[in-house]
């Protein structure tokens, strides 16, 4: 079996599960028809309808939005704070205790709160989408910088490096690995926060789309948004995959080094 046999399979095996549950669905919603089971034909109109005209502007791009700034919010939080408290020790004793508490609340149970601080506007969706995301970033951060090898702390001191350029030249590329598990983890969890905070008091994003559907008993536009949602995690999942593989590439050539000497 060649290599391009090898890569090839794989892929006609998930182009062959998603066809046939598309000729499923197809076959139930003609001989089984159902509210809840509309035409695939039907809500691939609806997927289509997402992505130009009026609901391109009403529902997906104030989705995306919403999703990317509160993500980005997240991350650089989390990485700022949490490699610094893997670094810095004398500060885990003052962040830590408050930090902990801070995790252990359910980012959906501070949404009735934000909505009366902050009002039903972008802002109070972003931060709660933010807070839901910044522990898993916040926490990988943290374990990746206390697991810096301390040699290369000791030589960045010896050469005069202070503070803030050992934290930028030294913790943050070591533990970079560690931060961006975290960030897969929060991305998948800034998609939800998204939907969720569209739930409540909103007039636009997919999250509204689906519940105003959904009311009006437009099955086929509930599942285009959801459809749509998924679409969104992918795409993003696979964009951060490819940063992730070129950031870093470094370390995959060190780790493949380091298993070369071993053997």
């Amino acid at each position: 079996m060649t290599a391009r046999s090898l890569t090839i399979t794989p892929l006609a095996w998930q182009a062959g599960t998603i066809v046939a549950l598309v000729a499923i669905w197809h076959w139930a919603a003609i001989f089984h028809p159902a509210v809840y089971l509309p035409p695939i034909q039907r809500v691939a109109d609806g997927y289509i309808r997402l992505c130009h005209g009026e609901l391109l502007f009403s529902a997906l791009l104030p989705s995306l939005y919403r999703l990317l700034a509160g993500f980005v919010v997240a991350v650089v939080v989390g990485s700022v704070v949490g490699i610094a408290m893997g670094s810095l020790r004398g500060l885990d004793p003052w962040v830590r205790p408050t930090l902990e508490y801070l995790r252990f609340i359910p980012a959906v149970a501070i949404l009735p709160a934000a909505l009366l601080l902050l009002g039903p506007t972008d802002q109070m969706r972003i931060f709660v989408i933010a807070f839901g995301s910044v522990f898993p970033v916040l926490l990988a951060a943290t374990d990746g910088a206390r697991r810096v090898d301390p040699t290369l702390i000791d030589v960045a001191r010896v050469s005069g490096l202070s503070t803030i350029e050992r934290l930028w030249r030294v913790v943050l590329p070591a533990a970079l690995p560690s931060v961006f598990s975290g960030v897969r983890v929060a991305l998948s969890i800034a998609l939800v926060m998204m939907v969720i905070s569209e739930l409540i008091a909103a007039d636009d994003g997919l999250g509204f789309y689906i519940l105003r559907n959904q009311r009006l008993f437009q099955t086929a536009n509930v599942y285009a948004g959801v459809l749509m949602i998924g679409t969104i995690g992918l795409i993003l999942t696979l964009t951060l995959l490819a940063v992730e593989k070129r950031v870093l590439a470094w370390h995959r050539g060190w780790r493949g080094l380091m298993e070369a000497n071993r053997g």
